[in-house]
């Protein structure tokens, strides 16, 4: 049986790591900045092969390496500004911090690893264009050893996130009107449950129960005898 190739070409002269069909690449902040972008940065081998270097400023959103329906990480020199020209449009920085960047901090150090800057993607010339709903997260690490600047960044390298936010509907609820009564009601539709099946004290189940008819099932069935 012919084995799976999983290093296949990054279009950029490098090699990348093809997952496997069901696996998928979820690094938290923490991960992504410790364990990838400082050891790009530092240039040592990284944990495996899954981030391609791609100048994201060169293409559209859409016309980027990788499946469209998810998430897609590249590594890039430089950093963005306030409106950085794209192909067909520009990317705006967005949020409220989106001059110093959202702070991410290492859970087990307490200690400030990098910041993370959110961009939406304009289609059109700048300051006539519109809003899409594709969406970038640059990752820069901080520079504990800047003197000039307190809240420095090593700028060599950065990691972006790109993909397309889902437009979430406005209402939740159904609007119904009533036929005895003037004024219309809501009907509010309750978001379905879920079960969590990795419980920590990974408790069974236990086995199915039995299936026990009930009376109007017996009738039921004497019925279409």
């Amino acid at each position: 049986m012919e084995k799976q190739q999983l290093i296949v070409s990054n279009g950029g002269g490098g090699m990348m790591m093809k997952l496997p069909i069901g696996f998928r690449f979820r690094p938290t902040d923490e991960e992504l900045l410790v364990h990838y972008l400082k050891r790009m940065t530092l240039s040592l081998p990284l944990p495996a092969p899954v981030i391609p270097v791609f100048n994201v400023f060169l293409s559209d959103p859409w016309a980027l390496p990788g499946d469209l329906k998810e998430k897609r990480y590249f590594f890039c020199k430089g950093k963005c500004g306030k409106i950085t020209p794209a192909c067909s449009g520009y990317w705006k920085l967005i949020g409220k911090d989106r001059r110093k960047g959202k702070e991410i901090v290492a859970s087990a150090m307490n200690q400030v690893v990098g910041t993370r800057k959110s961009l939406a993607f304009y289609h059109g010339k700048h300051p006539h264009g519109s809003r899409t709903s594709w969406v970038m997260h640059e990752y820069h690490l901080f520079d504990s050893t800047s003197t000039q600047n307190p809240v420095g960044h090593i700028e060599d390298w950065v990691v972006c996130l790109v993909f397309q936010r889902k437009r979430q509907p406005r209402n939740h609820g159904v609007f119904l009107t009533s036929t005895n009564c003037k004024k219309d009601f809501k009907l509010t539709v309750d978001a379905p449950s879920y079960i969590d099946f990795k419980m920590e004290d990974n408790s069974d189940l236990g086995p199915p129960q039995p299936y026990s008819p009930r009376p109007s099932d017996l009738t039921d069935d004497l019925d279409l005898n």
